[in-house]
């Protein structure tokens, strides 16, 4: 999981750093910062693609969008450090320090990067070095840095075949693979949830997508399994009996339908009369049984459309996804503008991280809620709710209009 994050000059932030942990809960007003922090994590995967562009295709953005408006000449720079575990053949296993910059000229290039690794209980070596074209990288067979100019906008990573070139730069692979794992949920969205779907789908889209064939699959392949989801579903919501997927085994249009039941009567909702809340949860608590997790997922306000009761859960499912074992492990980080959920981390304050910014044209800032001074003071003061000592401004991270 990444243990230090450093950003700079990326959108909205000018020099953000923080230490993460399993959890990482985000709160702060609107415009600070919390979306573009959350963009600049899942960014790093733009730099394991075959380029650059290929991301910003895919995010709809374009180069201009990318600089922070106060630095539009200096370079955006990532600084990350990760302890990873070894991957299923054993391989890996590690702290992984990676830097790397882009340069905003009329066209973006890659002014710098460097990987370097350390084994447990193992010295510090240098992977990979990159400076514009100029790339070092380290064979593992030969046991030399081999030197090569390499002019597209993405690492030289990107090019490496596991199936080829595992056993030169198995360490170099492993952490490509990792980021390459990194999922960044957008609100979850009622009405792609509801909508036909078709082929078969290991993983959500960003908004929810695949929710259907997804959870087809997940009941072909393992049935016990769905069982588990479908148990937790009715946990939270007694009146649904089952949950089903319209069409057969094949690659036709699937939707998600909900069943009730009143004694021996059946009634079966389609997935336009569901409810939001059930369709989110049901997505969410869909990423507890996936095949394989994301090393790192990322959400917008997870509680949106959630009952204030059920929240508990909502944050539940994050701290569940954190614990699958190796090399099945996932690390969450999520925004939020609610204080019922900051309630659950009253025993946590290390997972939350309260982003703000002193003025209009002031930079956002980023700090641990464990290491705030008034900390002590608020918690005595409101026993079991950080969430209303928020709501009160004693803690930051609040709107512009004060409670009266």
């Amino acid at each position: 999981m990444i243990t230090r994050f450093r950003v700079r000059n990326f959108k909205s932030l000018r020099d953000v750093e923080f230490t993460p942990q399993a959890v990482n809960v985000i709160i702060g007003p609107n415009g600070c910062g919390k979306s573009s922090l959350l963009h600049a994590i899942d960014f790093l995967r733009a730099f394991f693609m075959s380029s650059v562009e290929l991301y910003l295709h895919e995010k709809e953005w374009e180069f201009k969008d990318l600089p922070n408006l106060r630095e539009t000449t200096k370079q955006i720079q990532w600084e990350m450090t990760a302890e990873l575990d070894a991957d299923e053949d054993g391989v890996g296993a590690g702290t992984y320090s990676y830097s790397v910059s882009l340069t905003p000229r009329r066209y973006l290039g890659i002014g710098g990067e460097e990987l370097i690794y350390r084994a447990p209980g193992g010295p510090e070596e240098v992977l990979l070095t990159r400076t514009g074209r100029s790339v070092k990288v380290l064979n593992r067979t030969s046991g030399k840095h081999e030197e090569e100019s390499y002019r597209v906008l993405a690492s030289i990573i990107s090019t490496f075949d596991p199936s080829r070139d595992k056993r030169s730069y198995p360490e170099l692979l492993r952490f490509r693979e990792w980021v390459e794992r990194f999922r960044y949920f957008l609100l979850w969205d009622p009405k792609v949830l509801r909508s036909p779907d078709r082929g078969k789908h290991e993983e959500l889209g960003p908004s929810g997508e695949h929710l259907a064939p997804l959870l087809a699959l997940l009941k072909q392949r393992d049935e016990a399994k769905f069982e588990k989801l479908l148990a937790r579903v009715r946990r939270l919501f007694p009146h649904v009996s089952d949950i089903s997927v319209t069409g057969g085994r094949g690659w036709g249009w699937r939707t998600v339908q909900q069943h009730e039941r009143d004694g021996k009567k059946e009634v079966v909702f389609n997935s336009q009369q569901m409810s939001d809340g059930v369709l989110r949860l049901l997505a969410v608590a869909s990423l507890l049984y996936l095949e394989r997790l994301p090393s790192l997922v990322m959400f917008e306000e997870p509680e949106d459309g959630i009952h204030p009761q059920l929240i508990r859960e909502v944050v539940q499912i994050q701290r569940e996804l954190t614990l699958r074992k190796p090399p099945n492990g996932c690390q969450v980080f999520f925004t939020t503008h609610s204080p019922y959920v900051l309630d659950r981390f009253y025993d946590h304050p290390d997972e939350v991280f309260v982003m703000e910014r002193g003025h209009p044209q002031a930079s956002a800032s980023l700090k641990q809620l464990s290491t705030a001074s008034q900390l002590a003071g608020v918690k005595d003061a409101f026993s079991d709710s950080l969430g209303e000592a928020w709501f009160s401004g004693l803690i930051g991270g609040t709107a512009g209009v004060r409670p009266g």
